[in-house]
């Protein structure tokens, strides 16, 4: 099953439409090594051809949180990346249990979204428009060109003006991950602890510590920001005025 989440990740509509035309990009240095286990956010895959999932209408309000309406699109395109996750890991999204699973973390995702963008903007983080432009000329290379373009986004409900306001979040996001959420360290202990861990569970020989190290760092950074960030977010929630429609 998918575990609990504990990683929040602003722009899932924006996730969908890149992981759809992303398929043949080579998988990042590192990705397939088995290094310490962190939870995060579901991979954006295609999902399933026959999807099990009953879905809100796109423009239904399936939440409000703290007086912000979330629209059933929104919700849509992490719970159809939750079920993707599901079946590529050789599980049947369609049982009674996987479904209610996917209701409800797609919902405890969006909703943590949308208290940790609200608490950003209170805090008077804004998104570099400089940045938003060159990050829109990015996402459009993705496509062979406008067309192919609007026929990705018309499958996610979304428009272009709403796809530059998930990028515009997404900085507000990282901007604001940065300077208001306090990571711990990683320390060189933890990473000798990490990898003494994977060499004895490792059924073929391990890597040397000195190749392995930057990946198992990294993992364990992301790790502890993980961490941190949903914490924040439980901390948002438990304020919020939060109503749930589905």
């Amino acid at each position: 099953m998918i575990k609990k989440m504990k990683f929040v990740f602003a722009p899932f509509a924006l996730a969908l439409v890149l992981g759809a035309c992303s398929d043949n990009e080579e998988p990042a240095a590192g990705e397939d090594t088995q290094a310490p286990e962190t939870e995060q956010a579901p991979e954006t895959e295609a999902a399933p051809a026959e999807s099990a999932l009953d879905l809100p209408a796109e423009d239904a309000i399936v939440a409000v949180v703290n007086g912000e309406e979330i629209q059933g699109k929104v919700y849509n395109s992490v719970a159809r990346q939750f079920e993707s996750t599901l079946a590529s890991q050789g599980q049947d999204p369609s049982t009674e249990e996987n479904l209610q699973l996917i209701q409800d973390e797609a919902m405890s995702v969006v909703i943590g979204n949308a208290v940790l963008l609200q608490d950003a903007k209170d805090k008077g983080h804004e998104a570099d428009e400089a940045v938003v432009e060159e990050r829109m000329e990015e996402l459009k290379a993705n496509f062979e060109d406008e067309e192919a373009m609007n026929e990705a986004l018309a499958e996610t409900g979304f428009t272009i003006e709403e796809m530059e306001e998930q990028l515009r979040e997404q900085l507000v996001y990282e901007t604001y991950l940065a300077e208001e959420v306090d990571t711990p360290a990683v320390t060189d202990e933890e990473v000798q602890e990490a990898y003494d861990g994977f060499v004895e569970s490792s059924e073929e020989e391990a890597p040397p510590y000195e190749e392995m190290e930057p990946t198992i760092r990294q993992s364990l950074e992301e790790q502890k920001s993980q961490e941190a960030t949903f914490a924040r977010v439980e901390e948002l929630r438990e304020s919020a005025e939060v109503e749930v429609n589905i």
